[in-house]
């Protein structure tokens, strides 16, 4: 890691919040780097404080607040220094959003606010972060091209890459999906938002978990102790 950016995205990653990370101004970093790590290619962080240079970047700001015969209001001027790296890694971290970024953002700020109902809002804290962003372009896509099932079968493809989605062409507006996985609390929650998000209403829906339905003609379907009968 070089700079305090860095060091927000791999709170991230470990899942420590942005805003309790504590950006400390040190005066015996590199000149070569904004963190100051005692392992240089470190990727990670492992508590909340990050040490920062902060002449690195901002020398014509910080310089003469933290001079080294600078002794007095220690606490102020740390305080300023935290706001001000607070508002620039965000700021940082918005370079080269494009609009469709900044649409995604708000959509999830909408679900996660209740606009899609409180079921919702609880549902998104059932995946992983990766997967809440390409969700987001999913359910983007539903808004401006509207449910299908092709739509559909791509959420689930993404999701369970095992899965498979059949519309039964006996029965109309019947759909069978495969998920390809154990079936349990957190993955029925996952199951039942994706379901509610991306198919209409009046679709019946039948779901199959570990196992998948016989087909006829299909061998991989039919093996004994590892199909279940429709």
């Amino acid at each position: 890691m070089n700079y305090a950016w860095e060091a927000a995205l791999a709170a991230d990653e470990t899942g420590i919040p942005r805003e309790k990370i504590r950006y400390v101004p040190v005066g015996n970093g590199s000149p070569y780097a904004e963190i100051v790590l005692e392992m240089l290619n470190a990727k990670s962080i492992e508590e909340n404080r990050v040490e920062i240079n902060p002449l690195y970047r901002f020398s014509g700001i910080f310089a003469e607040l933290f001079h080294p015969d600078m002794e007095e209001y220690e606490q102020t001027r740390n305080l300023l220094f935290e706001t001000f790296m607070q508002y620039m890694i965000q700021l940082d971290l918005r370079q080269g959003l494009d609009r469709q970024e900044y649409a995604l953002r708000f959509l999830l700020r909408d679900i996660l606010e209740g606009m899609c109902g409180s079921y919702a809002s609880q549902a998104v804290s059932y995946f992983e972060k990766r997967q809440i962003h390409q969700l987001m372009r999913f359910i983007l896509e539903l808004y401006r091209c509207g449910s299908s099932i092709h739509l559909f079968r791509k959420v689930m493809r993404y999701l369970y890459p095992d899965s498979m989605v059949y519309a039964n062409r006996e029965e109309e507006r019947e759909i069978l999906i495969y998920v390809g996985v154990k079936q349990n609390g957190i993955e029925q929650k996952r199951i039942e938002f994706l379901q509610e998000m991306f198919l209409p209403l009046y679709d019946r829906i039948f779901l199959f978990w570990e196992y998948h339905f016989g087909i006829f003609d299909v061998n991989e379907t039919m093996e004994t102790d590892n199909m279940v009968l429709f």
